[in-house]
């Protein structure tokens, strides 16, 4: 393998889908969601299969990570979206090497098939050390969606379209132009995996009149850079053909969770945090779309109720009981469990969402709470909470 070829590993997401395990002092890359590794040890593992740890970087702020291990850290000033710690990686390792071949990997997913992830990627790289001035994105087969970032392509000339997250109009388009060009257009869901030549992409950047970090905008990748009529022309694509999964919320990490749980019981999830996590401040209970939880017994924790209806919560000594309005239902297979604190916990009449029980912080989120945004919006407003009062 080429001695110029280096991983980005982009390991700086705040993880907000998945408050509150993700939080400070615990960030989504480091949590075990799907078993007893994490995304990031499994995005390591992967990248040893191209190069030593040596040259496998991380890409985030400061005192997002712990011990990197044998990796090496590219630190950014702040986490400010995968395009600034992307052109912060380049930049650095431009400096450091001016042939350097950049492999770009999320710190997010989960690869169930690696050996075609290996192969396809093992490929690229080859192309890579041929043709350095290319810019490679990955993706596998699958219809057109809003919730991901698509990629048409035709397979009789290579060309290339993405269109990040495109609306419904958009996707109509995509599946008309399919239809009227046969078998030689096909549709991919974008994985965010790059592949390019250092110095290739900082000259990309210049042509777009950006030549340091701090005058890189805000913005993914994928929206500046990718989405651009301009660089679409540049874009290579390669099928990787494997299965994964991008863990970007509860509802992701139950759907892989309940593979593992018989299809009659709940998603329980038991976890015991490696350090000391800095605590939410105490306070009225936080209600987002829907109402206040009946409180019984006591009990120093912040309760966060998201698109709730009535219900109850009882403490007491031999743990904690939670009382949904439908008395007759216990918590539907397709609930998920959180507990940190080892306590009982005993819940009826809840059907779907979430139940956590953390050591600072009681949340239940309904099912309609997970697919509404409430877990994000409430995970600022505690999170800021938390700053002010160590300020």
């Amino acid at each position: 393998m080429s001695e110029n070829l280096h991983v980005l590993i982009l390991a700086g997401g705040s993880g907000r889908r998945l408050w509150p395990w993700s939080r400070p002092g615990i960030r989504k890359p480091e949590l075990p969601l799907v078993s007893s590794r994490s995304p990031l040890e499994e995005t390591i593992d992967s990248s040893l299969l191209f190069v030593p740890p040596e040259r496998i970087h991380l890409v985030a702020a400061e005192g997002y990570l712990s011990d990197p291990g044998l990796c090496q850290w590219i630190i950014e000033p702040r986490g400010r979206n995968t395009l600034p710690a992307i052109m912060q990686g380049a930049k650095c390792l431009y400096e450091q090497d001016p042939e350097a071949l950049l492999l770009v990997l999320p710190a997010d997913q989960h690869v169930f098939d690696r050996d075609p992830f290996r192969g396809g990627l093992l490929e690229t790289i080859h192309e890579l050390q041929a043709q350095p001035d290319t810019f490679w994105i990955h993706g596998t087969a699958a219809e057109p969606s809003s919730d991901f970032g698509c990629i048409s392509q035709d397979t009789s000339t290579g060309a290339v379209d993405f269109v990040e997250k495109p609306t419904p109009e958009r996707i109509h388009k995509i599946k008309l132009e399919i239809e009227a060009t046969g078998s030689t257009r096909k549709c991919f869901r974008h994985c965010g995996i790059f592949g390019f030549g250092a110095k290739f992409f900082i000259e990309q950047m210049k042509q777009l009149g950006i030549e340091t970090v701090e005058e890189t905008p805000e913005l993914s990748i994928d929206h500046y850079l990718l989405s651009s009529s301009d660089f679409s022309s540049q874009l290579k694509f390669r099928d990787l053909g494997h299965r994964w999964s991008d863990l970007g919320d509860w509802k992701t990490i139950r759907e892989i969770r309940s593979r593992f749980h018989s299809s009659n019981s709940r998603v329980m999830i038991r976890w015991s945090p490696f350090e000391e996590l800095p605590r939410y401040p105490l306070g009225t209970p936080v209600v987002m779309d829907g109402e206040e939880p009946v409180i019984h017994g006591e009990d120093s924790r912040r309760v966060v109720a998201l698109g709730m209806g009535p219900f109850e919560i009882f403490f007491g000594p031999e743990g904690i009981r939670f009382i949904g309005s439908e008395q007759q239902k216990s918590l539907d297979p397709t609930g998920i469990v959180l507990n940190t604190t080892g306590e009982s916990l005993k819940i009826s009449g809840l059907v779907g969402g979430l139940v956590v029980c953390m050591e600072d912080l009681i949340l239940v989120c309904s099912e309609r709470g997970l697919a509404s945004g409430l877990i994000p919006e409430a995970s600022q407003i505690l999170d800021g909470e938390m700053s002010k009062g160590s300020s």
